[in-house]
């Protein structure tokens, strides 16, 4: 009998993964991960480079926060398509496209920014949030249930590395090179990339129910909008971080070297705790939402941490924010996809449309805020943070349904 706030047990229904040819699945979710940093440095990139991008062209940092908002409004429109759609064979020949689009974006960045910084983050934008909920679905079918949590884990850990490489080259190569050279050379890679993924082979079917069951309507029912509502909080939190927590720290007097360092100290424990959790997960699977709702108010200390002066708070609180307030995204997807079998990609696509809602909410946000009282756009997202606990313990309380 099923209680509130559990997970239905979704395993006697699951047909046994294969996980490809090592069978376990990590080879299809390491092939996942390296796509997802790829498809997102068109928003990363802009974020880190923030302060040269003003300095050249004057751009305010409303500006800055309106282009990565696009990209996720664009995310937005991608997910609300995709979650229309059915799997397609072969995703990664999907993929693929998606990396080629990536790179024709980047490469537009590189060679006219004034224009070609928002042609990037449209076309990066929409590639990226079309493509998630197929990730998933993937991920589910492919890797068997031991390594599922964990296999997720790292594909959401691909995002802060984003930015943990958007970050660490500034110093490196944009500040001696220029940062239009490295929006080129991120497109070249991306083109690069396409070639492996264009020999991938059919997916699996739905892990249940069949062909009718994967095309059925899902309706969101409380447990989806709740887990959605928490996505679109806790990505207020973490998106702005990587679009403004530079400019902050750098506007106090922080050196850009110093700045960079805090910011990819966040991102490197940003992995850690996907991965440590989803390997947790992988072995307590009840304690899902609860450890949502810790990650959620671990980072809205940290964001608070953020409004003072101090050197140490300050890093401190990046580190909270980065690991807690950005941490839980692995997790969230998880949640959602695992309690609709068959489904799972249009239960996620959910998910990703709060994510990026929330996403491009964030940095515009902070874009207006930061002109005027920057330590109010991070009280702002310590209130976004709080919420998102408080969403994470109304799906805890409330029933799971299907559709």
């Amino acid at each position: 009998m099923k209680t509130p706030g559990t997970l239905p047990r979704a395993r006697s229904t699951v047909r046994p993964a294969t996980g490809g040819p090592g069978g376990s699945g990590l080879t299809t979710a390491s092939t996942v991960a390296v796509v997802t940093v790829l498809t997102s440095l068109p928003v990363f990139l802009p974020g880190a480079a923030n302060g040269l991008i003003s300095a050249e062209y004057g751009w305010s940092s409303t500006r800055i926060g309106a282009v990565l908002a696009v990209y996720w409004l664009a995310s937005l429109a991608g997910a609300y398509v995709t979650k229309h759609a059915s799997v397609p064979q072969v995703v990664e020949r999907v993929l693929a496209v998606a990396l080629g689009v990536t790179a024709l974006g980047l490469g537009c960045a590189a060679a006219a920014p004034v224009v070609g910084l928002w042609v990037s983050s449209v076309l990066g934008g929409f590639v990226y949030g079309s493509t998630q909920p197929h990730t998933n679905a993937l991920l589910m079918r492919r890797c068997p249930p031991r390594t599922r949590a964990f296999a997720f884990g790292l594909k959401q850990a691909a995002v802060p590395a984003a930015t943990l490489l958007a970050s660490a080259s500034m110093p490196l190569l944009a500040q001696p090179a220029g940062w239009r050279p490295l929006f080129g050379l991120t497109a070249a890679l991306c083109a690069v990339a396409t070639v492996p993924l264009l020999r991938g082979h059919e997916s699996p079917g739905p892990r249940t129910g069949g062909p009718a069951r994967q095309r059925a309507p899902l309706r969101p029912d409380r447990y989806l909008t709740a887990l959605s509502c928490a996505g679109f909080l806790g990505a207020m939190v973490g998106n702005a971080l990587g679009g403004f927590l530079l400019l902050s720290l750098t506007t106090r007097g922080t050196s850009l070297a110093v700045a960079s360092a805090v910011a990819t100290a966040g991102a490197a424990l940003n992995i850690t705790v996907r991965l440590g959790t989803g390997w947790l997960i992988a072995r307590r699977p009840e304690a899902i939402r609860p450890a949502l709702t810790v990650l959620f108010l671990t980072g809205a200390c940290g964001t608070a941490l953020l409004t003072g002066t101090h050197p140490a708070l300050t890093a401190a609180g990046a580190l909270l924010a980065y690991g807690g307030g950005w941490g839980w995204a692995g997790l969230l997807h998880y949640a959602i996809g695992l309690p609709y079998p068959g489904r799972e990609q249009r239960a996620t696509a959910y998910s990703q449309m709060g994510v990026s809602l929330g996403a491009a909410a964030g940095p515009l946000l902070c874009g207006a805020l930061f002109t005027a009282a920057p330590q109010a756009a991070w009280w702002a997202l310590t209130a976004a943070g709080a919420g998102a606990a408080g969403c994470a313990l109304v799906a805890r309380r409330g029933g799971v349904g299907g559709g």
